[in-house]
Formats: C-alpha cells, sequence, structure tokens
C-alpha cells in the first residue's frame, strides 16, 4: 500500500512538471533550455569532448548561414525524458498485467504528451504533432527500460 502511494504523488509531481512547464512563456522556456544547453556544453568541455558538443546550429533568420546556437536538441531529449518517467511511473503503479498493463501506460503516456502539446497553445509556444510523436517513443523508451529492468530481477531471482 505504501509503495502505490508513493508511485501516486510520483505520478502527479511528474504530471505537474510536464504540464506546468507547457504553461511557462516562451522567453522562460527558451531561457531554461539555455541555461541547461551551457551547462552540458560545459561539461563535455570537462571531459574533451569540445566547447559545444550539445549546440545544434540553426539557421534562423533566413540567410543560408547556420550561425544560431540552439536549444532544439535538450527540448526534444526532455519531451522523452519526461514521458519516459512518466510512463515507467504509471506501469509500476498499475495493478493489470500482461499487455494491458503495458498499453494502458504507454496509451496514457501518448495521451499525456497530447495534453502537453494542447497546453503550449496557451502559452503562446506553438503545439506540434512531432512533439507527441516524440513523447510516445519517449514512453515507450520508458517502459521498455522498466521491463527490462523487471526481465533482470526475475531472472536473478530464479537463479537463487
Amino acid at each position: 500500500m505504501k509503495r502505490k502511494r508513493i508511485l501516486t504523488v510520483l505520478i502527479v509531481l511528474a504530471l505537474v512538471f510536464i504540464w506546468g512547464n507547457s504553461l511557462v512563456s516562451r522567453e522562460l522556456s527558451g531561457k531554461i533550455s539555455d541555461d541547461i544547453l551551457f551547462f552540458l556544453n560545459a561539461a563535455a568541455e570537462k571531459v574533451g569532448l569540445g566547447p559545444d558538443a550539445f549546440t545544434y546550429m540553426t539557421d534562423e533568420d533566413g540567410d543560408g548561414v547556420a550561425e544560431q546556437p540552439t536549444s532544439h536538441l535538450v527540448r526534444k531529449a526532455a519531451h522523452v525524458t519526461e514521458c519516459a518517467v512518466f510512463a515507467a511511473l504509471l506501469f509500476l503503479r498499475l495493478e493489470s498485467a500482461g499487455k494491458k498493463r503495458f498499453f494502458t501506460a504507454w496509451g496514457l503516456g501518448t495521451l499525456t504528451g497530447a495534453i502537453d502539446e494542447t497546453l503550449q497553445i496557451f502559452s503562446h509556444r506553438g503545439s506540434q504533432v512531432r512533439d507527441v510523436l516524440i513523447d510516445t517513443a519517449g514512453a515507450l523508451l520508458g517502459l521498455g527500460v522498466v521491463m527490462l529492468i523487471l526481465y533482470l530481477i526475475s531472472r536473478k531471482e530464479k537463479s537463487k
């Protein structure tokens, strides 16, 4: 019972985090992403990967020169990570078994991504179907990781 309560709280916190970030302004969202990009590039430089290892250059002004650094990859990685964690927590919380448990968690992970994109309309950031697909892939990744861990645990217990 305690495990279920903890997982429920973690699921609610994940939703607050995901949807809360969808409601921040374009400017604040960009600043957060840029700060993460700066941190990642600084860490990459310290381990010898170069100062711009995570920087993706783009031609934002349309002059044919990719000169503007962007946190595009950071933003997409955030989508994957958020939905992976959410779907994994949900899978662990659900009481159903087998395929139903898997597809319920995956479907709700996808729905969470769709709601996330819809909320971004209210913060004047726009929504993208591509991001819902990225969220769906993230949910699938999270489920795959959880299922692999559970499989390895059960295999270890059987060998005892």
